[in-house]
């Protein structure tokens, strides 16, 4: 008796787990560890992007044109979760037979907004106490990226361990008008109403 379209339908997705069980067990993966973390302090250096990339700055003024900052983030991570064996994430690593990644975190807090403040007078329409973060783009292999675009395209899901302490290079798109000491105060708001925050030091923008 011929089987209809339905009804092989039926029997494949009866069939494929079991399928898919056996060819993740030829693989030999191992289950991936769910972990979670916070999002836990930051600290920052002044940047000197005149020459081919930016590097840290070693003198005490930089051309105002090729200035940025670069912000260092520092996770924790918390207590162990489970081991996670996610059949359809297994499912298709075991089609190639390859393995799901070891590790996943889970943010416990995300970054909600990222904010530049001039603590000088930077030009004349943003005095001290200002916020500039629109004067910045995030800088990444020749890719510029504002701090809006790079929240939203940002996952706050890692695996990898390297990601819990991300360093993010900030360069200054437009430069102040005013010339002379300069010093920028960031802050990362958190979703869980906390707020990191940190200061540049003074740099003199010439």
């Amino acid at each position: 008796m011929a089987v209809n379209g339905g009804m092989k339908k039926v029997i494949f997705l009866l069939v494929f787990p079991l399928i898919a069980e056996v060819m993740i067990s030829c693989c030999d993966c191992i289950d991936t560890v769910v972990q979670s973390y916070t999002n836990k302090s930051i600290s920052v250096s002044n940047l000197d992007n005149s020459g081919k990339e930016p590097i840290a700055a070693t003198a005490n003024s930089i051309n105002k044109n090729a200035y940025g900052f670069r912000l260092q983030l520092t996770r924790e991570k918390l207590a162990c979760l489970e081991k996670r064996y996610s059949f359809f994430i297994q499912s298709t690593y075991a089609m190639s037979c390859g393995c799901p990644p070891p590790n996943q975190f889970n943010a416990k807090d995300s970054i909600t907004a990222i904010k530049v403040i001039t603590l000088r007078n930077f030009d004349g329409t943003h005095a001290a106490g200002s916020e500039i973060s629109d004067y910045f783009k995030i800088y990444n292999l020749y890719n510029f990226t504002s701090i809006r675009d790079y929240l939203k395209s940002s996952s706050a899901t890692l695996f990898k361990e390297a990601e819990l302490k991300p360093q993010l290079d900030f360069l200054l798109m437009t430069a102040p008008t005013i010339t002379g000491e300069h010093q920028f105060r960031i802050q990362l708001i958190l979703s869980d109403g906390r707020t990191l925050e940190t200061e540049t030091s003074t740099i003199d923008l010439i």
